[in-house]
């Protein structure tokens, strides 16, 4: 019996020891990213600026992109909004918004890299840019949602409204150090290819330091393009931000209120997620949100989309979120469905194109209540 109880002891000891080995190693980036890696697609909010939003109803006072501005009632409150271009319901405008690609290449502390530059030529080439045919007309993909948005009044008294994205100024491929505390190089759970993961808290300041550094004017359209590079919050888990648009705020010496808009977003291969999630989708979501809320400080009623759940309930004016998945081909290219303002609205019946209340239709009514 003792002879046991010692090899019982003893065994116990050498557990003990392996445990302790395993806490107190330090794994290698690329084992750490490994390990558990987030499945879900989903886009980054970054909430309501209190000075961004002020600032955007001294319509004369700022320096920005154009934009217009209106609201709605729902529940006997007010809901002020502010949306590229000018108000569909006051006639027939054209405008063009300059816009600018800047290519990224990440480079984690492996040596492994992922090329923004690779995807820039796809880019230009996608219905981001170039024009197509859809329902609304044919035009740019963001100027054919809008249009279809605001259907009611682009069909009657605004037929020639447009909101066009000008061809972009493409600079020269940026290089991003990522360290080993804010990224890693994964292994994507579908497709078995390696994977770019970066703290998104580490990811933005880099790009505003890019839009400071590079100069960029307020008033145009930097789009920031990865491939194959997902963002996290702290942990990998917590993957995979795809995209997201946000505006930084500033006041001028001149008094004026400076808004520079901007968009990130990854350009990845296909069967890399769940749903059909690939190419231009990442940007098509963020470009029409960009549209809706360029100044990420439009809130509307409570929602919740049934397909969507990971936005929970949830009350801002992004027209991409509850549709995550949801896409259709244009030009062999993949955009995703966007909810109609009236959705948000909770407007009966829908201003929307044939009275839907998202651009394919998917919606039949307006978001739920939460």
């Amino acid at each position: 019996m003792r002879n046991i109880g010692r090899k019982l002891l003893f065994v116990f000891f050498l557990v003990v020891l392996a445990v302790a080995g395993t806490l107190l190693a330090t794994p290698s980036a690329s084992a750490q990213s490994r390990a558990a890696i987030g499945d879900t697609p989903r886009f980054f909010n970054f909430g309501a600026n209190p000075s961004v939003s002020n600032a955007t109803h001294r319509s004369t006072l700022v320096n920005s992109i154009p934009y217009w501005s209106s609201l709605f009632t729902y529940g006997g409150l007010p809901y002020p909004f502010q949306m590229v271009g000018t108000d569909p319901t006051a006639g027939s405008a054209t405008t063009y918004v300059r816009t600018e690609l800047i290519p990224i290449k990440v480079v984690f502390s492996d040596g492994t890299s992922f090329n923004g530059h690779s995807r820039v030529a796809a880019t230009l080439s996608s219905p981001i840019f170039q024009n197509a045919q859809y329902t609304s007309g044919h035009t740019q993909y963001g100027d054919a949602i809008q249009r279809a948005e605001f259907w009611k009044y682009v069909s009657s008294k605004s037929q020639g409204y447009h909101v066009l994205l000008r061809q972009p100024i493409v600079y020269p491929t940026v290089t991003l150090n990522v360290p080993a505390a804010n990224g890693s190089v994964g292994t994507n759970p579908h497709t078995g290819q390696p994977e770019g993961l970066i703290d998104i808290n580490w990811f933005d300041p880099q790009i505003q330091s890019l839009i400071t550094s590079l100069h960029l004017s307020p008033r145009t359209l930097p789009i920031f393009l990865t491939s194959n590079t997902f963002l996290y919050q702290t942990v990998t888990t917590n993957c995979c931000i795809i995209g997201y648009h946000n505006a930084l705020f500033e006041n001028s010496s001149t008094g004026q209120s400076v808004i520079q808009t901007y968009i990130w977003a990854t350009y990845n291969d296909p069967g890399m997620f769940s749903v059909p999630i690939e190419d231009i989708n990442a940007l098509s979501h963020e470009t029409s949100e960009w549209y809706n809320d360029p100044f990420v400080d439009n809130v509307t009623p409570n929602w919740i989309s049934p397909i969507a759940p990971q936005y929970g309930c949830n009350n801002f004016l992004e027209v991409g979120d509850p549709l995550v998945g949801v896409v259709f081909t244009v030009n062999g290219y993949h955009p995703q469905d966007e909810a109609f303002y009236s959705w948000f609205a909770k407007q009966v019946p829908s201003i929307g194109i044939h009275n839907q209340y998202t651009y394919l239709g998917t919606f039949t009514s307006p978001s739920p209540v939460c």
